[in-house]
């Protein structure tokens, strides 16, 4: 690995918070060190990890003076560590980047072009999912979600993925916005989508898929317990965040989708042992807003509007669910004894 100072004041800060990634961690500083881009900074948060990975990351920081590493001495959760390398950073724009993923090599230098030629506070790039090495160079040559989306019409934006490694911000609107991930919960990439995409000024779209999106088996996905349940408690932050900007009326039908879908996915993914509890909270949420929704033809899909209307007592939506999960589960059998 080449020594390199930066010479100049960073184009972009690259923020990748670190916690117990030994095994992914080393091809992740790999992508971004060698970025063609080179007026960079990079700031390794590392979260008290108990394997190497400060070591790792003391190894590369060694060899590459744009690589700043922060010890915290208190694991506090990745949306603590985030935040705490916004508020160190010096570059121009902010890109986050998750340690157990990896990134294109021409990421920061087609981001930092895209959002220079179109005077953008937001860039928004896509991305591929893999488990290992030949799905992702399968799934990095379809062609792009984004390629026909509009940067102007914000309800699409919405409801473009969240995650915060999908966007390079800019560091002064980040800063006007006083932009934070909550801490504490899950899925904190949410709310933080929802400020960018609706108080942005001018937002840029890059139909390229730049960033390589690892599944792992101890990811949030898989999960069934009860922190699932964070979903609603961070779409109740969105919900304030739109009252207290005055923009709940202009974006109230595509946060009622969101919610109406969340609460339905929510039920149907949690542990049989929640499911009780769950629905109360689901029913404490639902008003008169979202019962106009699911009667109106406003999106939804028909398994979400199902869902509503057998919580209301229809028997044929009730049927119709039932139907559709052991079909369901009779097709993920037949795959697996094959």
């Amino acid at each position: 690995m080449i020594q390199v100072g930066v010479e100049h004041p960073p184009l972009i800060s690259i923020i990748i918070p670190v916690y117990n990634v030994e095994p992914f961690l080393r091809e992740c500083l790999d992508s971004v060190v060698n970025q063609t881009l080179r007026t960079i900074e990079i700031i390794c948060v590392n979260d008290c990890s108990s394997d190497r990975s400060l070591g790792i990351l003391q190894e590369y920081a060694d060899k590459d003076k744009r690589i700043k590493v922060i010890e915290k001495k208190i694991n506090e959760g990745l949306s603590k560590t985030r935040n705490m390398g916004i508020s160190i950073a010096t570059g121009k724009y902010l890109l986050f980047v998750d340690s157990d993923d990896y990134v294109d090599n021409d990421l920061c230098r087609k981001a930092f072009e895209c959002a220079e030629k179109n005077h953008a506070e937001l860039v928004i790039y896509d991305f591929a999912v893999f488990h290992g090495t030949q799905d992702l160079e399968e799934n990095r040559k379809k062609i792009s979600a984004l390629n026909h989306l509009d940067p102007s019409d914000r309800v699409a934006l919405l409801k473009s993925p969240a995650f915060a490694w999908t966007k390079l911000i800019r560091t002064d609107f980040a800063h006007k916005l006083d932009l934070k991930f909550p801490p504490g919960l899950t899925y904190e990439d949410l709310p933080v989508h929802w400020q960018l995409m609706t108080l942005a000024t001018k937002i840029a779209v890059l139909p390229e898929r730049l960033c390589f999106y690892r599944q792992r088996n101890s990811s949030i996905t898989y999960r069934s317990d009860w922190s699932l349940t964070d979903r609603i408690l961070i779409l109740d932050s969105v919900r304030d965040f739109l009252d207290s900007r005055n923009l709940y009326t202009r974006y109230q039908d595509v946060f009622l989708q969101s919610q109406l879908d969340v609460f339905c996915w929510l039920y149907e993914h949690i542990d049989a042992s929640h499911k009780q509890k769950v629905m109360t909270l689901i029913k404490g949420r639902l008003g008169g807003e979202h019962w106009n929704y699911i009667e109106s033809q406003k999106p939804l899909s028909w398994k979400t509007r199902a869902f509503y209307q057998a919580i209301r007592g229809s028997t044929f939506a009730k049927v119709r669910r039932g139907l559709w999960f052991f079909a369901r589960d009779c097709y993920r059998g037949l795959n697996k004894q094959a």
